[in-house]
This record gives C-alpha cells, sequence and structure tokens, in this order.
C-alpha cells in the first residue's frame, strides 16, 4: 500500500508506488561514478567548451537552473564560479572573445540566454598566457523576448560585425549588438525557437543560420550587413520537414551535414548534396535532447531523456555503445577532442573518452557491468536549490513537455 493517496482515486496509489520507486531508483543510481563527474549545485541545462578561456579545450562551462554560470577546467576539476546574477534557469551559452594588437589583455564575454526573458553577459579579462586573473570584472542583462530565452549564437555580419542572435519560445529570432542593443528580428509563426547554429560552410559574404522551432520546422535565413539589418526584412528559406514534432538541437558535422535532435525520439541525418533530405535515422525509446558527432573516428553521440547517452556507428547506423551514468535526463553534449562531456538534469556533469582503446575497454567493461550501489556516491560540496525552487523547476519542464506530447497526439490525429 501506497503511503500517500486518497482512498476513493485507486489510481493515486499506483501513481505514488511509481513514483517512489523511481524516486528510489535514482537514490540507488546516485551513487555511481561512471564518467567521474563533479556534482554542481543545481540542474545543468546547457554546456559548451570555451576555447577563448583555454585554446585546447581544457575548459568547459555549464548553465545552472539555479541562475549560475560556472566554468570547470576538466584535467583539474578546478571551478571558476561566477556571482549569481539571474534569478531564472540559465538555458543556453555562446562565447565571443576581442583582442586588440596594442592590448596585451583578451576581452571574453560568456552569453546566457534565462528563463527571466533576458540575456545575461559576463565579461572576463586576462593576459594571455596566463591563468591567474581569470575572473568575472563585469555582469550585465537586458531584456530580450516576452518569454524564456532559449538559445542564442554570436555570428559576424558580411561586413565584419559581431553580433548575437537569440530565440525565445515566443517565437521570436531577434538580433542584437553585443552590448545588447536591438538591430532587427522575425517572427517565423512558430511556438518556440528551439536552436540556432551557424552554417559553417557557408559563405562570409552571406552567412547563414540555421534555426529549429518547437513545432517542426527547420529554417535558415542569411545574415545581412549590419546597416542593412534594420531597413530589410529577414528573409526566411523555405522550412526543411524531416520530424513529427520539436526539433530541440542543431550540429554541423566536419561535411557540412546537418544533425538534428527531437521530441520525436530520433535524431537524424539531413543530407546537404541531397537538399538536406533524411539520410539516416536513429531511434530512441524517448526523447533526443542534443546530438554531436565525432569525425576522426566515425561516431554519432546522442543525447535521451531516458538518462543514456548513446555512440553510433557514422558509417552504418548500427548502435556501438551505450554510456550509463546520469540518474535524470541527459540535457546537453560537448566535445573537447576525444573527450565527450555531458550534463544533466541530475546536476552532475560527466565525462567519458572516445579515444578508441578507452572506448573499446567500455565496451567491454558493458558487457560485465559492476553494481552500481558499490561505486562510492560523489561528493557534494556546494549548495543546493530549495525544495519550493527545484519544485518550481520540474513544474515547468514538465509543462512544456506535456505540451510537447499534446501537439504530438493532435498531429496524429
Amino acid at each position: 500500500m501506497a503511503a500517500f493517496g486518497v482512498a476513493d482515486q485507486p489510481g493515486n496509489y499506483f501513481q505514488t508506488d511509481s513514483s517512489l520507486a523511481d524516486n528510489d531508483r535514482k537514490q540507488r543510481k546516485a551513487a555511481n561514478t561512471q564518467g567521474n563527474p563533479v556534482k554542481f549545485s543545481t540542474k545543468i541545462l546547457a554546456v559548451g567548451v570555451n576555447y577563448f578561456f583555454d585554446p585546447k579545450g581544457d575548459v568547459v562551462f555549464v548553465a545552472e537552473a539555479g541562475g549560475s554560470v560556472t566554468g570547470l577546467r576538466l584535467s583539474t576539476n578546478e571551478l571558476s564560479s561566477t556571482p549569481r546574477g539571474p534569478q531564472g534557469p540559465l538555458t543556453s551559452l555562446a562565447f565571443h572573445a576581442t583582442k586588440s594588437s596594442q592590448d596585451p589583455f583578451t576581452t571574453m564575454d560568456v552569453f546566457c540566454g534565462c528563463w527571466d526573458k533576458s540575456v545575461w553577459k559576463y565579461t572576463f579579462r586576462f593576459a594571455d598566457g596566463t591563468t591567474q586573473g581569470r575572473t568575472v570584472t563585469d555582469i550585465t542583462s537586458f531584456s530580450a523576448h516576452r518569454d524564456f530565452v532559449k538559445c542564442l549564437v554570436v555570428v559576424q555580419t558580411p561586413d565584419k560585425h559581431d553580433i548575437l542572435i537569440t530565440g525565445g519560445t515566443d517565437g521570436d529570432i531577434r538580433l542584437w549588438s553585443l552590448e545588447g542593443q536591438p538591430l532587427g528580428g522575425i517572427n517565423p509563426n512558430c511556438r518556440g525557437i528551439e536552436s540556432l547554429v551557424l552554417d559553417p560552410l557557408s559563405s562570409p559574404d552571406s552567412p547563414i543560420v540555421m534555426v529549429s522551432t518547437s513545432k517542426q520546422e527547420i529554417f535558415a535565413f542569411p545574415v545581412p550587413e549590419l546597416s542593412q539589418i534594420k531597413s530589410s526584412q529577414l528573409q526566411l528559406h523555405s522550412p526543411i520537414l524531416a520530424h513529427a514534432t520539436s526539433v530541440y538541437k542543431l550540429h554541423f558535422d566536419d561535411d557540412g551535414d546537418l544533425w538534428t535532435a527531437s521530441a520525436d525520439m530520433t535524431a537524424k541525418q539531413l543530407s546537404r548534396d541531397e537538399g538536406w533530405n533524411t539520410a539516416m535515422t536513429l531511434q530512441h525509446p524517448d526523447f533526443v535532447r542534443d546530438v554531436v558527432t565525432h569525425d576522426r573516428y566515425g561516431w554519432v553521440v546522442t543525447a535521451c531523456r531516458d538518462e543514456e547517452i548513446r555512440v553510433w556507428n557514422k558509417a552504418t547506423s548500427d548502435l556501438h555503445h551505450v554510456f550509463s551514468g546520469h540518474y535524470e535526463e541527459v540535457t546537453g553534449l560537448a566535445l573537447s577532442g576525444d573527450l565527450l562531456v555531458s550534463v544533466s538534469i541530475d546536476a552532475t556533469l560527466r565525462r567519458w573518452s572516445l579515444a578508441p582503446a578507452d572506448l573499446q575497454r567500455a565496451v567491454e567493461e558493458a558487457k560485465n557491468p559492476k553494481l552500481l550501489e558499490d561505486n562510492p556516491e560523489p561528493k557534494m560540496d556546494m549548495s543546493t536549490l530549495t525544495e519550493e525552487e527545484e519544485a518550481e523547476l520540474r513544474a515547468l519542464m514538465e509543462s512544456e513537455e506535456q505540451d510537447v506530447l499534446e501537439r504530438m497526439v493532435r498531429d496524429e490525429q
């Protein structure tokens, strides 16, 4: 019999028992040390390798649900926390740096999208070749959207001006100066913007940004010169319709093909040479949150809401290995050389080697798994969200996911 429930609603007992069982499972699984976890104070919603901070890719930044952006040196686990500014979860990251030949210092900005409808900018200033003094010198923010800011990217216009492009759950795409001055925007008549990425093979004279939405479309648009952004409307290309519902993430591989992660439980390869038609489909048991490719070794890696990270053979689409360790939904992936970094709602960052010998060892060890409960629990040395904040975040995320499921049902009818 359940510990909680309403006697005249038997279904409540089953729901409560199921919830208690799931909580017990997660508590037991939380004890594992797979992926050499680093525990953060709150749920992690995004991760990015910051090559401006360290050209070798040894430093990543994470966006936390508690409103903090934190840097982590992968080789030493050294944390570089920033003062908390936002009062809501941070959803996305983008990096930018400037350096003058007359100035021995580099100015580096970390941009974060936030649920408070704003973009937050953390400015660092440091001397090249040093690791000291790399602390935040300024924090600013500006109101950007009518709803959550879900994604952002820094791009350069054809006339060599760096600008920030943001997407929100209000369905708007907006362009800004790096100081937060509005430049222009467009609404593609969709429910929300999920991902923004620069096409790496597009010409600098006409850079192309790809956009995915919470409906199903993938759009592309050329970035005009700075002087023309306000005077001309952004022109969206005809939508690519490769998925049944929300496309959470876009990623280009080294060949210029586009990989997508969707709530329709698939990741797909869209071929550039075939007019962005689907060349490969990777089926999953739940929402696919992120996708990256390791082109040197021919791997496609996906993050799923079922807590697993899957490594696929890029040439054959065969599933090669599953990295297990997270005990909540995996929200983001990043690659630094042969090292795969994953982050999760479980508030941990984990690292997985894709180097051939290490990956083969992981495959062999998976054939003889050890009990996760036998591993020591990762050390928690930072404060956590309050119960009230945890409940609010979970309610907001579940509401968004329920909206996706309802749309899928309507689309099938």
